[in-house]
């Protein structure tokens, strides 16, 4: 029973979260960024690739490990916004607890 439970919780956050709006990260200063997700609890930043043109990466930026259920522990990472290329954030990772991959 708590096998179905757990599954239907992360079931729910996993629409959740991709239901979630994306606000591009170049476009927010990084006090917004953080502002937005203090308030929402968590948000889905858009920012282009490093490596590749075109091309759009994305991190969930959560406030609280509580927001990483189901999907790991909670990481550091960095996105660019409008006045900080390495704007620090916390996002959620199943890896080894150092974050994604941070070279895009």
């Amino acid at each position: 029973m708590k096998k179905i439970i757990l599954l239907a919780a992360i079931g729910l956050f996993s629409t959740h979260a991709m239901a979630m709006e994306s606000y591009s990260s170049k476009s927010l200063s990084c006090s917004t960024v953080h502002e937005k997700v203090a308030k929402e609890g968590s948000i889905v930043l858009k920012y282009p690739s490093s490596k590749v043109a075109g091309m759009n990466m994305y991190y969930r930026t959560v406030s609280n490990s509580t927001a990483c259920l189901g999907q790991g522990g909670m990481a550091n990472a960095s996105v660019p916004t409008s006045d900080d290329p390495k704007c620090k954030i916390k996002t959620c990772s199943f890896a080894t607890g150092k974050g994604p991959n941070k070279n895009h």
